[in-house]
């Protein structure tokens, strides 16, 4: 008996630390071991109210990060496995999501894969860049929304988009990149599909939650400028060593100040569907003395990106191609097509 009063003071403490992390918010971040995710992961660690989430593909990669980050601001982040390239992983993720946390008050769509220079498919079949960049997100999005709307107050979802979804079309009859001509340029037209499908994604969100009366989700894209980040490891010519020479390019804490202030700043507080871009590249100012760098502004994306017919298609082709319900909208599932189809809807 003489041991009780520890192990009671134990118990207190831990149950003390329950109930402290049952009031902070919840903070996802998609491919956060690395680049301008572990930069967010390591800048939103800083405020206590915040606990984060970084959702990795990859273990140690994972948890060395999570390490780096309480090495800086004193707050470990969790560390789950997520894989966007496996509809499975993503389903397994939101479930042990739910499990662990039962709410989600800001998610970062933060990963992706750019100009991979030869095709290739995800465990789905789906292409690559597609599959990663836009499939895999607005399925977790989907399996994430009642633990959205479950959290209290004002819920973000930021969707990384790029100026490079000006150059991205509309394909619907080969949103799969197949044939001769399907997967040219090196990956990067494919590119720039899967970052204008990650605008129409955003603002077609933005719609079905408005019009079926949520009011308290907020959800933007942003362009984070054109970073000195090891993204561009793949790609079949690098030309980033010679925008770095030039001046072209920003630092990774510059470009990742927009999707940070998107998650968590006061200034986006209320703001949704909206695109929201670096201004020091295209559609800002120019590079040099006296250009924006690093500054953020609401930002006319491209004419294409306004289609609202095309944006519901792709809304309609995505629940089909990844099995996504959108219940927590009051939708439901249709019925899932095969991705060798080579029309879609």
């Amino acid at each position: 008996r003489a041991s009780a009063g520890p192990r009671v003071a134990r118990a207190a403490s831990t149950n003390a630390a329950v109930d402290a992390d049952a009031d902070r918010k919840v903070v996802v971040i998609t491919g956060a071991n690395t680049g301008l995710g572990k930069i967010s992961a390591t800048e939103i660690s800083r405020d206590p109210s915040y606990r984060v989430v970084m959702a990795c593909r990859d273990r140690a990669r994972g948890d060395k990060a999570a390490d780096d980050v309480a090495a800086a601001t004193g707050n470990r982040p969790d560390v789950m496995l997520l894989d966007l390239a496996s509809l499975r992983s993503v389903e397994d993720f939101a479930r042990r999501f739910e499990d662990t946390y039962g709410r989600c008050d800001r998610l970062m769509n933060n990963a992706g894969v750019m100009a991979l220079p030869k095709r290739t498919v995800t465990v789905d079949g789906l292409e690559t860049q597609m599959g990663v960049n836009h499939f895999g997100h607005f399925h977790l999005t989907n399996l994430m929304m009642p633990a959205i709307l479950a959290a209290p107050g004002r819920k973000r979802i930021v969707n990384l988009s790029s100026v490079a979804h000006e150059f991205g079309h509309p394909d619907f009859d080969n949103y799969n990149s197949t044939g001769a001509l399907g997967y040219v340029g090196s990956g990067w037209l494919t590119y720039g599909k899967t970052k204008l499908a990650n605008l129409y994604f955003t603002y077609e969100l933005h719609r079905r939650l408005r019009n079926g009366g949520v009011l308290d989700v907020d959800v933007n894209a942003v362009h984070p400028g054109i970073v000195d980040t090891d993204l561009p490891r793949s790609l079949a010519l690098n030309f980033y060593p010679l925008l770095r020479r030039a001046g072209g390019l920003i630092t990774p804490a510059q470009g990742a100040t927009g999707q940070i202030d998107a998650c968590v700043g006061e200034t986006w507080e209320g703001v949704s569907g909206k695109y929201v871009a670096e201004q020091s590249g295209p559609r800002g100012s120019e590079v040099g003395p006296g250009g924006k760098k690093g500054v953020f502004k609401v930002t006319e994306s491209s004419r294409y990106s306004y289609d609202q017919e095309a944006a519901a298609r792709l809304w309609k082709v995505s629940k089909a191609l990844t099995g996504a319900g959108w219940e927590a909208l009051g939708e439901g599932k249709v019925e899932k097509a095969s991705v060798a189809v080579s029309s879609w809807m």
